[in-house]
């Protein structure tokens, strides 16, 4: 290795990143994390039930399992600070953080997930930690014995409705498009849940109040209708965070596009994770995709280094 050149740097705090961390160390890469935190959305899990050989663990608990499995291995990290870009000069990529901070890899692997998704609408901004949330997992216990709405009727609205359903007395779960759409077993919870109240094509059109959120204005089905909530946990997906560098290409929803080798549009640069345009954003679809990529990345840098 170059004086100063690391093999590999790999950019995320999460599934997918700790996934390529571990492939590349053991493919005999020299291995750089740059992480702001460690976690990712899985932070925001209560539980995980379809996680191969693992039959239920809570989303932290194995988000932590995670970062020690990393740990075995000699994996350097640079924790705290989020990547702001990424060059390529004379074929070496160049990482720099928020200080300013530059390392330099043979090759990188962008594993930076997704945030979660607002709606943009009139006070939600001004009820945020009064009442509008975006994690029932972090949020959910505020709320005992109250009547809450949750807005977003899929994968993640569905889970947080069952959650939430233990917690507050009325659940009303909002959805758009009038489906409920994730797994069908969460999708038969919420249904069979006597304290959840699904409210079909229905749209959010204000959060109102005085200090702290007192209800929702929704359109459903055409008429305006108020909903006197104390909590409202807004779980519509995530953007990705895909805005790290100018050298990958992206779709229109912003993720970045990723060939069947995980490579991005730059040679050497590849991504992996829900940041991508391939794949569910499931837990074990990531960690594919970390291994993938890392095992990529370790060919192109074990070919760079010996021309």
């Amino acid at each position: 290795m170059s004086s100063g050149i690391q093999d590999l740097i790999v950019i995320g705090g999460a599934c997918a990143a700790q996934s390529a961390a571990i492939y590349a160390v053991r493919s005999g890469m020299d291995v750089l994390v740059i992480a702001d935190e460690y976690g990712g959305q899985i932070n925001n899990t209560d539980v995980v039930e379809n996680y191969l050989g693992i039959k239920s663990v809570s989303g932290p608990e194995l988000a932590e399992r995670y970062l020690e499995h990393m740990r075995e291995y000699d994996v350097d990290e640079e924790v705290g600070q989020k990547a702001v870009d990424i060059r390529k000069e004379d074929g070496v990529f160049e990482t720099e953080l928020e200080d300013g901070s530059v390392f330099k890899s043979y090759s990188v692997v962008i594993a930076t997930g997704g945030s979660r998704r607002k709606l943009g609408v009139e006070g939600e901004e001004q009820f945020s930690n009064k009442g509008v949330a975006y994690c029932a997992v972090c949020d959910g216990p505020l709320y005992q014995g109250r009547e809450v709405a949750v807005v977003g009727g899929g994968y993640a609205g569905t889970e947080a409705a069952v959650y939430l359903s233990d917690i507050a007395e009325k659940v009303y779960v909002l959805s758009r498009s009038g489906k409920l759409k994730g797994e069908e077993i969460t999708i038969n919870e919420v249904l069979e849940a006597e304290n959840v109240e699904v409210v079909r094509e229905a749209t959010v059109k204000e959060f109102y109040g005085d200090n702290l959120l007192e209800g929702v204005k929704i359109n459903h089905k055409g008429e305006i209708r108020d909903l006197e909530v104390e909590g409202a946990f807004i779980e519509i997906g995530t953007v990705p965070n895909s805005d790290i560098t100018n050298l990958v290409e992206t779709n229109d929803s912003g993720y970045i596009k990723v060939d069947e080798n995980r490579e991005t549009s730059t040679t050497g640069l590849y991504a992996a994770g829900d940041v991508t345009n391939k794949g569910a954003q499931q837990l074990v679809v990531s960690a594919g995709q970390g291994c993938q990529a890392a095992l990529n990345a370790s060919e192109y840098v074990k070919s760079q280094k010996s021309e």
